[in-house]
């Protein structure tokens, strides 16, 4: 499994780093000591800046942090009094969510973290993730001048979310997770947010209305599969008739820029018929790909980036553990472009597009760094190559590690409900 190799990786890191293996029978007495004063500190018992919220259907605990810390004290006891409600189980799993509220959170952040850095290697493996919501400029610098194992494992297992309602990408977070925020903690998005738990969740809707492109997924329009519906649309009339598919260079040959605005405007004004009658299949492929190379972020999220980059080899379960871990939306979409590029490759004998080529096309488009290393074009050029045979790999046996899926599963299903979308975007014009 993935994240068993991932938590034999960290033990590797720790075992290679000399600094800890020198002072680890220290770090472990420290730890244990620390552990017993947390345990009989009844004062942050019930501290409202640190909730246990709940487990998660896995079993894994999930704690948020709020971002009022008052001193060097109430940090150290409140960390060391989250690892000792992990129900005493060493290898129990856990999320950390810590809520921004203010200019000082950067203090109080660098803290917990240089805390949580004397923590055994154990914690290091079992957390699963820290998400920093609200996570200012000053923040996100932090890591940039810091240089350990520790540091280096905690900088690649945080997150940062803009809005709280990006915390629904996580399969993690559920109703009793969301109960737990404190009111003061809530931001613009905290309806939205509050509508997936109601029963009434809504389509997450653009601000700016013109804009189809460097948006977050969950900033477009979605559909009930929680696929953009741009891209519906798109990817509906593309496999209208079988024919289209068939085009030989499809999603390589290039449209005319005159055609490309057209098509956008159809788009922006929302002229869906138009866009269902359109001729131009290749506009609308490259329109598709267009739409991922602009994502404000990678459909693959940035953190499994290098991860793909040294893989030595690939395995079915191995690709199904690590698209599991994907938020929802990207998941979706990705295995959604999938299947259709499966779909295009199973006629390469007539469109020339086999999944190699489809895998160069579309490599870089869905699994992109978060940013491009210009001192070393020759390293960057090589973890291109890496994303492409992996692409590759996932396009040829898309069938084994997509199982019981299919393109419909993803898209609206019928004209009726393609109809009934349609109309509610004309009844809030």
């Amino acid at each position: 499994m993935i994240i068993d190799k991932e938590k034999q990786q960290i033990r590797e890191l720790f075992a290679n780093d000399q600094k800890y293996v020198q002072n680890e029978k220290k770090i472990q007495n420290d730890f244990i000591v620390q552990m017993q004063v947390a345990k009989y500190d009844s004062k942050n018992k019930d501290d409202p800046l640190l909730i246990q919220a709940g487990l998660t259907q896995q079993k894994q605990s999930v704690f948020i942090i709020q971002g009022k810390l008052q001193n060097d004290n109430n940090i150290r006891s409140i960390t060391y009094y989250m690892i000792s409600q992990l129900q005493n189980q060493k290898n129990q799993e856990f999320f950390i969510i810590y809520l921004n509220t203010d200019l000082k959170t950067y203090l109080h952040l660098s803290k917990f973290y240089s805390t949580f850095k004397e923590f055994p290697c154990i914690y290091f493996e079992n957390l699963q993730k820290i998400f920093i919501v609200h996570g200012n400029v000053f923040i996100k610098s932090w890591f940039w001048f810091q240089n350990s194992v520790q540091i280096s494992i905690l900088k690649q297992k945080t997150i940062y979310l803009e809005k709280m309602v990006q915390l629904l990408n996580y399969q993690f977070f559920q109703k009793q997770q969301f109960e737990k925020i404190p009111s003061y903690c809530k931001d613009s998005s905290y309806q939205q947010l509050q509508q997936a738990f109601t029963g009434n969740k809504q389509q997450f809707i653009q601000l700016d209305q013109t804009q189809i492109y460097n948006l977050e997924l969950d900033q477009y329009e979605l559909t009930s599969k929680g696929i953009p519906l741009i891209l519906d649309l798109c990817i509906t009339k593309l496999l209208q008739n079988p024919q289209n598919i068939m085009l030989e260079g499809i999603f390589r040959l290039c449209s005319a820029q005159t055609q490309d605005k057209e098509f956008e405007n159809y788009l922006i004004q929302k002229q869906y018929q138009e866009i269902l009658d359109y001729e131009n299949i290749i506009v609308i492929a490259n329109f598709i790909k267009r739409v991922l190379d602009k994502l404000k972020y990678s459909v693959v999220p940035y953190q499994y980036y290098n991860q793909i980059t040294i893989m030595n080899k690939y395995s079915i379960e191995d690709a199904q553990q690590l698209i599991q871990q994907f938020p929802n939306l990207n998941r979706n979409l990705f295995t959604l472009i999938i299947l259709i590029l499966q779909s295009v490759a199973s006629y390469s004998h007539i469109n020339k597009m086999n999944a190699s080529n489809l895998a160069i096309v579309f490599g870089i488009s869905l699994c992109r760094p978060q940013v491009y290393e210009q001192e070393n074009i020759q390293e960057q050029y090589q973890k291109i190559k890496m994303i492409n045979q992996y692409i590759q790999f996932i396009i040829q046996n898309a069938t084994q590690i997509f199982p019981n899926q299919k393109m419909s599963d993803f898209l609206l299903e019928t004209e009726l409900e393609q109809n009934e979308m349609q109309q509610q975007e004309g009844q809030q014009q």
